[in-house]
C-alpha cells in the first residue's frame, strides 16, 4: 500500500490565502455597513456613490496586493538543482 504525502504549502502560500480571506470579509463588511446606515432616499444616493468607490477601492488594494504577493511567491520558489550531467566525448577531464 502506497502512502500518500500530503503537501507543505510554503508559508507565503498560506499568507496569500490570508491575504485573500482577509480582503474579500473587509469587501463583504463594507458592503453590508454602507447599506444599514441610511435613512431617506437621498442618504441612499448618496451612499450608493460612495458604496461604489469604497468597493472599487478594496478591490484595487486586492489586486495589488495580490500581485506583490505572487510576484514574492514566485521570486522565493526554491527550485531543486539537477545533478551535473556527465560529459561524454573527448573533452571528459
Amino acid at each position: 500500500m502506497r502512502s500518500r504525502r500530503i503537501p507543505r504549502w510554503r508559508l507565503l502560500t498560506w499568507v496569500i490565502l490570508a491575504f485573500n480571506l482577509a480582503m474579500l470579509l473587509w469587501l463583504v463588511i463594507a458592503l453590508d455597513e454602507a447599506g444599514e446606515r441610511c435613512v431617506g432616499e437621498l442618504c441612499r444616493d448618496a451612499n450608493d456613490l460612495g458604496s461604489t468607490v469604497g468597493a472599487w477601492l478594496v478591490i484595487f488594494f486586492w489586486l495589488a496586493g495580490v500581485v506583490l504577493l505572487g510576484v514574492a511567491w514566485l521570486v522565493t520558489h526554491r527550485t531543486e538543482r539537477p545533478e551535473p550531467r556527465h560529459r561524454r566525448g573527448w573533452h571528459r577531464h
